[in-house]
């Protein structure tokens, strides 16, 4: 889920003011507004025991780029009042339900990627819950708006099989690992936390494990799939699948070339882990409903359906009443004043892909968990 936190950052605050995909994830995954009710006093730094404001924060981006950086978040906090009002004069709406939904596998994907749970993740990120449920309602009512059911299901069940392979569809769990170099050092460990459970399996593979590739994700792996880890390793499977979440396993030889390598013609040195679970996630039937996020994601990605996000955005500006008042925001004024002019298009459908597109998401959090 490091990927969550990068590859969504990766997504936001591209030019908002030109309609297109990059403009419209600035406010559905981003944040580029306030919190209601904050003083504009509330200091945001301090240099040498001077304070720096939350409002000079806001001067100061009403200059940057000539002032590009201010109407690009104005312009997404008014693009964000046009999607609610749409949807709220459809009827559509978004429960705790939906949200808490999308949020479990947000939860599953940021322990798998990044190694830290998820109250952690956010603190570290500077997120609060409030902000995340709302840029994720906001997400799930666009998807709503300008995606039909009928088109949703047809796009499920062309790329069902695509689904197949993806960590949360499967038996699979999410692990760590402590590495070390020898047998009598993991049974070290793992008796030292066996003896005490209130001792951190992620603190030690920070401070012990030869492992650079998760030593500093507190030992964290990530997914693995029931019969479909690479490179196979039958021997871990049968342990990790026998473990129930929060168990540690016995002492474990590592193969050769896992975490450790050597020149050619030499033997790897030996290594030996112990693995935790964190989590277990069981088998189920694969549906839409346990998948919306991604065939969402997968559908708002193809160019086909971008052409329909895109006329979406344009006659949701041509049909609202914009009305600029501060000056400064003049070009953004001419722009929505130009978009009103504009006559109105339909939103014609988009055709269905003959055949399931070859790239993978981004990414998908797993669901079910035990």
């Amino acid at each position: 889920m490091g990927r969550l936190g990068g590859r969504i950052e990766a997504r936001l605050c591209r030019r908002a003011l030109v309609v297109g995909m990059g403009a419209l994830l600035v406010w559905l995954v981003g944040g580029c507004g306030s919190r209601q009710g904050e003083p504009q006093r509330q200091v945001v730094a301090r240099v040498n025991g001077q304070s720096i404001t939350k409002q000079e924060l806001y001067d100061f981006l009403e200059t940057v780029d000539n002032g590009d950086a201010a109407r690009r978040a104005l312009d997404a906090l008014i693009v964000r009042q046009l999607i609610r009002q749409d949807a709220e004069k459809k009827s559509i709406k978004v429960s705790a339900e939906d949200i808490e939904a999308r949020m479990e596998g947000m939860r599953d994907y940021v322990l798998a990627t990044t190694g830290k749970d998820f109250d952690a993740w956010l603190s570290d990120t500077g997120q609060i819950r409030s902000d995340l449920d709302a840029r994720l309602s906001l997400q799930i009512l666009t998807s709503r708006l300008v995606i039909p059911d009928r088109d949703r299901r047809e796009f499920f069940e062309t790329n069902k099989t695509r689904l197949n392979d993806l960590p949360h569809n499967n038996e699979s769990v999410i692990y760590r690992q402590i590495v070390v170099p020898s047998k009598e050092e993991a049974e070290a460990i793992r008796k030292q936390l066996a003896a005490d459970k209130s001792m951190s399996f992620a603190k030690l593979a920070e401070e012990k494990s030869l492992d650079p590739m998760t030593r500093s994700r507190g030992g964290m792996v990530g997914w693995a799939s029931k019969g479909k880890m690479t490179p196979p390793d039958p021997e871990l499977e049968k342990v990790l699948f026998s473990l129930k979440a929060g168990e540690i396993s016995q002492v474990l030889p590592v193969p050769g070339g896992v975490t450790a390598s050597a020149p050619a013609g030499q033997k790897a040195p030996e290594r030996w882990r112990i693995v935790k679970v964190e989590k277990h996630i069981a088998p189920h039937e694969i549906t839409l409903e346990d998948n919306q996020d991604v065939i969402e994601e997968w559908m708002l990605s193809d160019p086909r359906f971008q052409m329909q996000l895109q006329q979406f955005f344009t006659n949701l500006r041509a049909q609202g009443k914009v009305e600029i008042v501060d000056a400064r925001y003049k070009l953004l004024s001419e722009i929505y004043e130009k978009s009103q002019q504009t006559p109105q298009t339909t939103m014609p459908p988009a055709p269905l892909p003959s055949e399931a597109p070859r790239t993978a998401p981004s990414r998908r959090p797993g669901r079910r968990g035990g």
